[in-house]
């Protein structure tokens, strides 16, 4: 059951416009991704996947499903303390025509390494398909051991790991331990490490500023795979810089609001966000877009 080719590419983790004018911003917004070549995670951190009712949920996987209609993978983040909850949403993503599932530990309990791999377990077994497994110890406040996702890698429907892990050194043995293999993909998920981890054999990106410049993270990616790095490394610098626009000071719920106040500048998001989560007040909106302007 192991995914045949394996994942890939760029992944954009999806943001969620929310409001009167959501589903028409949701939309554009896929159709901005597909259309430069990536493809999209949708329900992850950047897309406040905790705060959405499932209803919602559902309805932004129908319509990315819809609008990328098979021009670039579709993920979808099954997020819930409730491991049933959890298994229910990744079997119905899939049914809707998602191209894999994605994992992410429950974040009430703090949980042993044995925990994590009966969780994880428990969730391969119940889920109908691919299924990626979600390392965000930002938001879960755990790590998953890499024993654990040994183990986990051998199941057979197990496809790969986005792992958003800044611990030194991780990346490196997590590219000895799991890269080169045809069954498991590697996506790095910490922006401003992409151009290291696909040095190390990584599979692919999910950059949350792909929202904005997915036409530059596609360049980025393509350049690598060819192997100019030269190419690869100065779109590096410049997408660092433009990261560092969105995060500079900021809490992690913050960039996600100034990421979405520079979504404006080409018209693709609102700048609401779903509670508790708060916009950016108007004049940082406009410092946002201001510096991104002179960027380029």
């Amino acid at each position: 059951m192991k995914t045949t080719p394996k994942p890939s590419g760029v992944i954009v983790p999806l943001v969620t416009p929310i409001n009167a004018a959501g589903e028409p911003a949701a939309i554009r917004l896929v159709d901005h991704l597909a259309s430069n070549g990536c493809g999209m995670l949708v329900l992850g951190t950047t897309g406040e996947v905790a705060s959405l009712p499932f209803a919602l949920r559902r309805r932004y996987v129908e319509l990315a499903v819809r609008t990328a209609a098979q021009r670039t993978p579709v993920f979808a983040c099954a997020a819930s303390n409730c491991v049933s909850i959890s298994i229910d949403s990744a079997n119905d993503y899939l049914a809707l025509g998602a191209d894999a599932a994605v994992g992410i530990l429950p974040n009430y309990f703090k949980l042993e390494p044995a925990e994590i791999l009966a969780y994880f377990e428990r969730l391969a077994a119940g889920v109908r398909g691919p299924l990626m497994v979600y390392n965000m110890p930002a938001t879960t406040g755990m790590s998953i051991p890499l024993d654990v996702i040994e183990t986990l890698s051998r199941l057979p429907n197990i496809a790969g790991l986005k792992d958003s892990e800044g611990t030194a050194g991780r990346r490196e043995e997590v590219a000895k331990r799991f890269g080169g293999r045809p069954d498991f993909s590697l996506f790095m998920g910490i922006a401003s490490h992409s151009i290291p981890a696909l040095r190390l054999g990584f599979d692919g990106l999910v950059p949350s500023s792909g929202n904005l410049y997915p036409e530059r993270w596609h360049q980025l990616f393509q350049a690598a795979g060819a192997g100019d790095w030269a190419t690869a490394e100065k779109l590096q610098h410049q997408l660092d810089t433009i990261g560092a626009v969105f995060q500079r000071t900021r809490t992690l719920g913050q960039s996600l609001a100034a990421l979405k106040a520079g979504l404006g500048l080409r018209n693709l998001c609102g700048p609401a966000m779903v509670p508790p989560l708060l916009p950016l007040s108007l004049a940082d909106q406009e410092a946002v877009r201001a510096e991104l302007r002179q960027l380029g």
